[in-house]
């Protein structure tokens, strides 16, 4: 009868030299629900060298946006976030504040010690606040999380339109656009 083997996983990979057989999934993973880990049996055979599982996690992190960071300020509707990797990757679908201002990723880890990091990054607003792009990370000790980002209105910015060919003679009307 095969030994049992525990292979430890780092960064999502890890190897063990397996012997051919039917063997019982079980894993522990700080974070996650050990319980949902798929396929929860595998055959290992000859010629097939890489197996795949899969496993869930049950918390909620709500990015709430709003123009001065704060739970009482003006609610940014339209800001646009994406679950990172430590190397700042995307994976899975974007989330898009709402009219209360939050933007929520269901079935992250949490754990009360020793979480993984989770990464996140903002990657567009509503157009009429600025806001950062920065890969953030945050850990969860508990199954919901509320994080206070910042979104400020643009800045107002002054343009002038002077005659090219009499300096400083300003242009009574028209408009410039910027796209």
């Amino acid at each position: 009868m095969p030994k049992p083997y525990v292979i430890n996983i780092a960064d999502g990979t890890g190897s063990e030299r397996i012997l051919n057989g039917d063997y019982a999934v079980s894993a522990s993973v700080t974070g996650y629900d050990d319980t949902t880990i798929l396929p929860i049996t595998q055959n290992v055979s000859a010629g097939t060298n890489s197996y795949a599982f899969t496993i869930a996690s049950a918390g909620t992190l709500t990015l709430h946006v709003s123009e001065d960071g704060t739970s009482g300020g003006t609610p940014v509707v339209g800001a646009t976030f994406a679950r990172c990797d430590s190397g700042g990757t995307a994976y899975g679908a974007a989330v898009t504040s709402d009219s209360s201002g939050d933007a929520v990723f269901h079935y992250v880890p949490f754990a009360a010690t020793g979480a993984p990091a989770i990464y996140y990054k903002q990657t567009s607003s509503d157009g009429d606040h600025e806001f950062s792009s920065t890969l953030v990370n945050t850990t969860m000790t508990a199954s919901t999380q509320t994080i206070e980002v910042t979104n400020t209105l643009a800045a107002q910015r002054t343009i002038t339109l002077t005659d090219e060919h009499y300096a400083n003679l300003p242009i009574v009307s028209g408009s410039i656009t910027l796209s």
